[in-house]
């Protein structure tokens, strides 16, 4: 599948005349809805109205990339608009570009939107690619661009390709400040845990755990300097400081794993669904990687 498979006549605005990103994003909507493209117009307008400003890929001087999941639109659709001066982004007043690209697809396109996504941001950082569509002076010429024609989107990819093979892990004897000073060394926000023997995983440890069993303590030494009285269970395992949790009584039991072999849908669909954006990645139990949403993003929109 070519990038301009995704690209039609009907869905390009030359000149565009907006003065802001949000502005050329009701356009392009606007021109999708007249071309019969969205089948829930108003469902469409509401998102973009109420959901603004959605994560959107910025190409350095050259374009927006604001884009959309909602089943206001039955298949992926895209609308391209160059305009004739800067478009100014409402986010960051002193960041322009000519080019806008929208993109909206409904939930179950989820792998096939991220594809087009990190294909158009690839495309785009390329100068070259980006003169010739300025120069466009229709919608033809836009969508017959040989550069865009010579853009194959990713082959369906797997858990395999996209996850970060090396894996910080920690062990259930270990304490949560002993997890939190390794989360703040390395900068990372959750850590597979393994049993001590067999190296299986048995539970995972987030920033939300630290701050469940942690914050508390350290809210009440702000506000009062008094130290706050243990808890029952907390006596019962000699943990004067919550920081000497151990791993074991602080993890979540229940972690939703990948396999090596998943394809990006998959997770995408994981993603959405169960709103949760980092998975262990196991083979027979034991942990082989890790696969976070930015790892996803990294992965389809590095050249």
């Amino acid at each position: 599948m070519k990038l301009t498979d995704v690209l039609s006549p009907e869905h390009v605005i030359v000149p565009l005349r907006a003065g802001t990103v949000k502005e050329a994003t009701e356009r392009l909507a606007e021109q999708l809805i007249q071309a019969g493209a969205v089948a829930e117009p108003q469902r469409l307008n509401a998102v973009i109205r109420h959901t603004w400003p959605e994560d959107m890929v910025s190409v350095g001087e050259h374009a927006f990339l604001p884009h959309f999941r909602t089943e206001a639109v039955r298949r992926l659709v895209t609308a391209v608009g160059i305009s004739p001066a800067p478009i100014r982004w409402e986010k960051d007043p002193h960041r322009a570009a000519r080019i806008v690209i929208f993109i909206v697809a409904p939930l179950r396109d989820a792998a096939l939107y991220l594809q087009v996504v990190g294909a158009f941001a690839r495309t785009l950082s390329d100068p070259d690619t980006v003169l010739a569509l300025l120069a466009a002076k229709t919608a033809e010429q836009v969508v017959h661009l040989a550069a865009l024609d010579a853009v194959q989107l990713p082959s369906q990819l797997t858990v395999r390709d996209i996850m970060t093979p090396h894996v910080f892990t920690v062990r259930p004897s270990q304490t949560l400040g002993e997890v939190a000073h390794t989360m703040i060394e390395h900068d990372i926000r959750a850590m597979p845990v393994v049993d001590d023997d067999s190296g299986a995983l048995i539970g995972m440890v987030t920033h939300r755990e630290l701050l469940r069993h942690l914050m508390p303590d350290f809210l009440q030494r702000t506000k009062t300097g008094e130290v706050r009285a243990l808890t029952r269970s907390q006596v019962q395992r000699g943990a004067a400081d919550p920081g000497a949790i151990l791993v074991k009584d602080a993890m979540a039991r229940s972690v939703l794993c990948l396999s090596e072999d998943q394809t990006l849908s998959d997770v995408a669909n994981l993603m959405s669904s169960k709103d949760v954006d980092r998975f262990p990645v196991v083979r027979e139990g034991v942990v082989v990687g890790f696969l976070t949403r930015a790892d996803v993003v990294r992965r389809l929109i590095a050249p």
